[in-house]
């Protein structure tokens, strides 16, 4: 457990080196593009897409101080390119949670294996996609949340193997990657 605080302290000193703000920042506005370009509204609660894809390999490379930083900036910037209802800053959290997730299961690992890679989707479908969203949800427009999460556990049966293979491929990728990055 102490070798986990070290780990968050040395990641909390990360954030004044520049490497780690740019390539976080790139990670961003990939995650904005991805958001804008690689997702589709099935119903106006329902999306499937693969931004968060793109906070996971920030989470890879820079952890979770740096990602847990900009994860409220991201949900409004993302709201802003792409409004989809009203903006209600309560979402926030559900960024959180995503660099949270990503970062606990990809940050300081030199192998990414197919059942860590499961773990972390599901770890984000249930608690992110499915209990956070479809919460909050049901809290800004008085929907029963049984009424949301219902679809939304189709949807995500339905994209799991996808987003899994999708995010697989990008996790190895990225340990390919990271010797030749510079910290």
């Amino acid at each position: 457990m102490k070798q986990y605080f070290v780990m968050l302290n040395e990641n909390a000193r990360s954030i004044k080196n520049v490497h780690v703000i740019v390539g976080v920042s790139l990670f961003f506005a990939l995650n904005v593009i991805m958001n804008l370009f690689v997702s589709v509204y099935i119903t106006p609660e329902i999306k499937v897409g693969f931004a968060s894809i793109a906070t996971a390999a920030s989470c890879y490379f820079y952890g979770p101080i740096p990602n847990l930083i900009v994860a409220p900036l991201l949900d409004f910037v993302n709201f802003i390119v792409k409004p989809s209802g009203t903006y209600f800053p309560i979402f926030m959290i559900s960024a959180f949670a995503t660099a949270a997730i990503f970062s606990f299961f990809f940050y300081g690992q030199d192998k990414v294996s197919l059942k860590r890679v499961i773990l972390a989707r599901l770890s984000y479908d249930i608690i992110v996609s499915l209990f956070l969203n479809s919460l909050f949800t049901s809290m800004l427009w008085g929907t029963p949340f049984w009424a949301i999460v219902s679809p939304k556990i189709v949807k995500n049966l339905i994209c799991l193997p996808i987003q899994v293979v999708v995010l697989y491929l990008t996790m190895k990728t990225c340990t390919q990657l990271k010797p030749r990055l510079k910290a």
